[in-house]
């Protein structure tokens, strides 16, 4: 346990250029925090617990505390946090913020208690701000900013920002009360994700003194207004940006919060203090004959703008994501901006007046009531129920298009078949009570089967992804074709005795092996590192030796089928999964079906990553990348750096191991061989254009996992072309033992997912008669 403690607390970060300058400019906050700082940077250039302690003078626990919560919160870790009591001055707008963003998977919701322990305050401070915010976790509720006099605005919408060290502007404006929500909803990654890059950016703006002015500039300046015709002095304060905010959104009613002595300067004065409750604006500005007509609030001194300006952000991303996404992107990328390369002026953001039209949402599989198709209505109840983990029938109904009679017959048909259970009443209010309805996981098994160079995979798998049973077997010299055949027979069998201990129906096996392979034949075909399977038939193999029904995937795509069956709602989206072992490969949900292509081979990155590198053969083809086989690639760089790697099993454990205690050239190894990696999931995004990117396998093990998702996930939103308008999440595989899993969960997404035409062949050829 003590060494494993260790590895943990000497784990090296991955800052990026913006994270690095971010520190340092934090740092000059105090000594405090320069020390901090320091602690950080020394983790990353590999030093040990004990040296840092040493160069700092400082004891071990402060090192391993502050590296801990800058790898799990940002700068935000960094900040002090008493031991206990009510401190004496609380940001109350960031306490809101970090409430809406959301705890770490696997919790739902804040408590009172977790929350204040995680930003060191006591409990009874956070149920004060909550009570004054109108706030809870988990609610639903939206906050109501206490300002002066009260914020009437139930649907606010954040439309500008002004800025000058703490003296700052925000124009709030009122959704329309018709309006409803539109676009995929966020969970709780994408909002603690955005929150701390909006937060981190802000907080280096209210940190960035401007310089000084200089000399008077003749005429105005203009910006996206000037079609308008509103003009922008340079900067004559927040009047400026509030009279072209007001052009921008015609119609709108404005209520603007001030902080500070330069904000009040744009006419709230006495308007904001005494007279601002019946709806008057200030009369004049200068360089202004009249702001427009608005509500002035003052903030108090308890709330900060930055974190204002995060919690209204939140707020309006949880109701109107799709529209909301591209807007929070432009604020956070100016305040980047700003705190780059200070001007002379303040900082000053407004939101276009032309919205983003989102996407329309990928439409859900809707019924068809004819008899001949009552198959499919019944995989689409369970697929329905599957996602959600419990439907009422009326609520089946609402997802599904079905009438409540057709639902009605369906689920008693599945009821009496054993395929769901009921789960207890819940009452709605006046009426009947609703009935959940879930599956029942011992109503069906499968067994996957995964073959890997370098060993056997069993699992047995109930019908919500429980792991019934779990079997390995090294695979040290022999891969012979008669041998792996022999043992995959055996401990399948093996696998499937518990799983009918468990579960009374076998629905069959699910085999994930590497490409390329016959997936309609079941035929492997000379995969890497596997000496005479140059045309193995092993669907009809094991069929004859399991006397079950098998089938054929290609690993990267059966593991993306485990992570969408298993993840549920939280994969119901397109998404491609990125699957790094002996050999690099990717599986695609796309349009609500795992995507194979014609032959089943769809997905190999290796030759992507070649283009992205510039690496061509003597003929002008791609040529493979080494790094494509991240776990042969990362031990033979590792020897190559001069680690001492043990020969054999294991040396791929051993390298990940040292890059997790810090090990300097381990470190930068793994990343290295993440960094090509991460070239190919960039043509990857280009190509297919997706907004959730899983990265598992063998090779992603849990003390690597950070390096390569860092890597990753900087690539992907850094490089692709419409990067300005998709936002890529990078997400670490659920499921462990992903393509053996995903083997199983094949079994059951060829028997349970609802579709029109037949497994493996395209729609173009489907009958468009039922």
């Amino acid at each position: 346990m003590t060494a494993m403690r260790d590895m943990d607390e000497a784990r090296k970060p991955v800052l990026s250029d913006r994270d690095r300058e971010a520190l340092h400019a934090w740092a000059r906050g105090g000594p405090e925090r320069s020390v901090r700082a320091r602690i950080v940077l020394d983790a990353e250039a590999g030093l040990s617990v004990s040296g840092s302690a040493r160069a700092l003078g400082v004891s071990r626990p402060t090192v391993t505390t502050w590296r801990k919560r800058y790898a799990a919160e940002g700068l935000a870790g960094l900040e002090h946090r008493p031991r206990s009591g009510r401190p004496p001055q609380v940001d109350e707008a960031d306490l809101v913020a970090a409430t809406l963003a959301g705890p770490p998977a696997p919790a739902r919701t804040w408590s009172a208690r977790a929350l204040a322990e995680r930003l060191g305050v006591s409990h009874t401070t956070l149920a004060g701000v909550w009570r004054r915010w109108q706030v809870g976790p988990g609610d639903g509720s939206l906050p109501i900013v206490p300002v002066r006099p009260a914020l009437s605005c139930a649907r606010a919408e954040l439309l500008a920002v002004w800025a000058r060290a703490d003296s700052a502007v925000l124009v709030i404006g009122e959704a329309p009360a018709h309006e409803a929500p539109r676009g995929r909803a966020t969970d709780a990654d994408e909002r603690r994700s955005r929150h701390a890059a909006l937060a981190a950016q802000l907080d280096r703006v209210r940190d960035t003194e401007p310089l000084p002015a200089g000399p008077p500039v003749a005429g105005a300046t203009t910006d996206g207004a000037s079609a308008r015709r509103v003009p922008v002095p340079r900067d004559q304060g927040p009047g400026a940006l509030i009279a072209s905010t007001a052009a921008r959104h015609p119609g709108r009613a404005l209520h603007i919060i001030t902080w500070d002595d330069e904000a009040s300067a744009a006419g709230e004065t006495t308007a904001a203090d005494e007279a601002s409750a019946d709806g008057a604006a200030p009369d004049s500005h200068p360089g202004h004959d009249a702001l427009p007509a608005a509500t002035w609030h003052r903030a108090d001194s308890t709330m900060s703008w930055s974190a204002t300006a995060c919690t209204v952000a939140l707020a309006e991303l949880a109701q109107f994501p799709g529209r909301f996404r591209s807007v929070l992107h432009a604020l956070t990328e100016a305040a980047r901006v700003y705190a780059d390369a200070p001007g002379d002026r303040a900082f000053g953001w407004q939101r276009s007046e032309t919205r983003a039209v989102p996407a329309p949402p990928r439409p859900a599989p809707r019924a068809f009531n004819q008899l001949a198709l009552g198959s499919y209505n019944e995989k689409l109840v369970i697929e329905n129920i599957r996602e959600a983990g419990a439907l009422s029938r009326v609520e089946i109904a609402e997802q599904t298009g079905l009438t409540p009679q057709a639902v009605s017959r369906i689920t008693r048909n599945l009821l009496t078949a054993g395929l769901l259970a009921e789960d207890g009443r819940q009452s709605a209010g006046a009426g009947k009570p609703r009935v959940p309805l879930r599956l029942r996981p011992d109503a069906a098994s499968a067994i996957g089967v995964h073959l890997d160079p370098e060993m056997i995979s069993v699992v047995a798998v109930d019908l919500c992804g429980g792991i019934l049973d779990r079997r390995q077997m090294r695979l040290f010299e022999r891969r012979d074709p008669d041998w792996c055949l022999e043992h995959m027979t055996r401990l399948a069998l093996e696998s499937a005795a518990v799983a009918r201990q468990v579960s009374h129906d076998l629905l069959g096996v699910g085999v994930a092996v590497p490409g390329p392979v016959d997936a309609r034949a079941g035929i492997v075909l000379d995969p890497p590192l596997f000496d005479g399977w140059e045309q193995v038939e092993l669907k009809a193999e094991l069929v004859e030796r399991l006397g079950t029904a098998v089938i054929v995937e290609k690993d990267a795509t059966a593991a993306a089928i485990g992570e969408r069956w298993l993840g549920a709602a939280d994969r119901a989206d397109d998404f491609v999964y990125l699957y790094l072992g002996a050999g690099a490969g990717s599986g695609a949900f796309l349009n609500g079906d795992v995507y194979r292509g014609t032959t089943g081979n769809a997905g190999e990155v290796g030759e992507l990553c070649a283009i992205r590198a510039g690496l061509l053969t003597d003929e002008g083809g791609p040529r493979m990348v080494a790094e494509c086989a991240p776990i042969s690639a990362v031990v033979d760089q590792a020897r190559a750096a001069g680690l001492m790697v043990p020969q054999g099993d294991g040396a791929y454990d051993w390298v990940c191991e040292a890059a997790a205690r810090g090990d300097e050239r381990a470190v930068a190894v793994v990343e290295n061989v993440a960094g090509t990696v991460a070239l190919g999931a960039v043509g990857i995004i280009d190509l297919l254009d997706v907004e959730l990117l899983v990265v598992g396998g063998p090779a992603v093990l849990q003390s690597v996992a950070d390096l390569y998702l860092g890597r990753i996930a900087a690539a992907v939103n850094r490089f692709p072309v419409a990067r300005r308008v998709r936002d890529v999440r990078v997400a670490q595989s659920r499921p462990n033992q992903a393509a053996a899993v995903g083997a199983a969960s094949s079994v059951f997404h060829s028997a349970f997912t609802p579709r029109l035409s037949p497994r493996g062949r395209s729609a173009r050829g489907a009958s468009t008669h039922a």
